[in-house]
């Protein structure tokens, strides 16, 4: 038989574990190390964590009847994306873990870099963010809640992305360490760019939802084929034609609207008139792989000639001009922030290669704490 000492001290080890167990089960790590000198909050590390989930949830090989909802599905399945440029092929637990450190490296890497550069959010950065962070909780709030994400998390989040556009003006703006030239914008708005005035003439019926029936595309053909001979007589100038072609959408897209069975107003009509600075990222969106819906059209025509362009549930009257020859590319860059769709991309790419070169001292142990099987899609009400 134990002695009673044994006993007591037997009982006073067992109290000592339930005792650590149970701070074990009422605190949790407050970051879970840092990256580059920069602590990464346990918060953001859960907001990382779960946005990289929901990515990987859309790329999972997943079986008939097993959802996006499913963690323990996801974090089994078979994931094949892009991670740094690179097509990455693994498990659903071993993606998000790639994409969350990825996330968290950028993180790094932007305040780091932001404080080397001395950069201070202005207001307007500072309320968007706010308001952003309002939007996201009011719609999620109660799922954020239930992975152990606050709302204060969300907009240091989004400060974040607010400190990441700064640092692109810090670098590349006009007062920044390597300014964009006026010649290297030039060459931008030659090269990449088009800039296309458009009169549009919908082939859809917006009361109804219906798309033009083979007569009512053949008359819509012809008030265009009308529109595009006025044009090639009133808007033939190297400049922008901004009256001209109001004018013609004023005269020709009540017609087009009357033959598809619904009435605007000639005021209304000039909404359907307009001039944009396409970007290379606005044109991908009319097509790829050899073709593209929009300016493969413009390019078999000489510069500042009008042809009509079926876009499927749109048919345009519209030319190319030279931007330059009417804005100036200080007017240009107001107008459509170039600085943006030049040089985003790089920097972007820039700050994901700094903090994956940054000094690594992540805790394994608060990173095992916030596993993303604890990951949670649903909430009880």
């Amino acid at each position: 038989m134990r002695s009673i000492k044994t006993k007591l001290f037997s009982l006073g080890m067992a109290a000592s574990m339930l005792l650590a167990l149970g701070g074990c089960a009422m605190s949790t790590p407050a970051n879970v190390g840092s990256i580059g000198g920069v602590e990464i909050p346990a918060g953001v590390y859960l907001l990382a964590q779960y946005n990289s989930y929901n990515t990987a949830s859309g790329l999972a090989d997943l079986a008939t009847g097993e959802t996006a909802n499913d963690v323990k599905t996801v974090l089994k399945a078979q994931c094949t994306g892009t991670i740094n440029g690179e097509e990455v092929t693994t498990d659903g637990a071993d993606y998000i873990s790639q994409l969350t450190t990825h996330a968290i490296e950028y993180y790094a890497a932007v305040e780091k870099e932001f404080d080397e550069l001395g950069g201070v959010l202005d207001d307007a950065a500072t309320a968007e963010a706010a308001n952003s962070a309002d939007s996201l909780w009011n719609s999620n709030g109660d799922l954020y809640t239930a992975n152990g994400i606050s709302k204060s998390t969300v907009k240091t989040y989004l400060l974040n992305a607010q400190k990441a556009k700064a640092i692109l003006n810090l670098t590349y703006g006009a007062d920044g360490t390597s300014p964009v030239t006026e010649a290297e914008y030039t060459d931008y708005v030659n090269n990449d760019c088009y800039y296309v005035e458009t009169v549009q003439f919908p082939l859809v019926n917006y009361s109804s939802y219906s798309l033009a029936t083979d007569d009512q595309k053949s008359q819509i053909e012809d008030i265009a084929a009308q529109c595009l001979a006025e044009l090639n007589e009133q808007a033939t100038a190297e400049t922008a034609s901004n009256s001209a072609l109001y004018t013609a959408a004023m005269n020709y897209v009540p017609q087009a609207m009357s033959a598809m069975g619904s009435t605007i107003e000639s005021a209304q009509a000039v909404y359907y008139a307009g001039s944009k600075l396409y970007t290379p990222d606005d044109l991908s969106s009319f097509g790829g792989d050899g073709y593209n819906n929009l300016t493969d059209p413009l390019d078999e025509i000489p510069l500042g000639t009008w042809t009509t362009i079926d876009l499927g549930t749109t048919l345009l009257v519209a030319r190319r001009i030279d931007p330059l020859k009417t804005y100036t590319v200080d007017q240009l860059n107001s107008m459509y922030d170039m600085l943006t769709s030049m040089k985003s991309d790089e920097i972007q790419d820039k700050l994901y290669a700094d903090g994956a070169a940054l000094e690594h001292n992540l805790d394994s142990s608060a990173i095992n704490t916030y596993s993303a099987s604890k990951i949670k899609k649903t909430v009880s009400k």
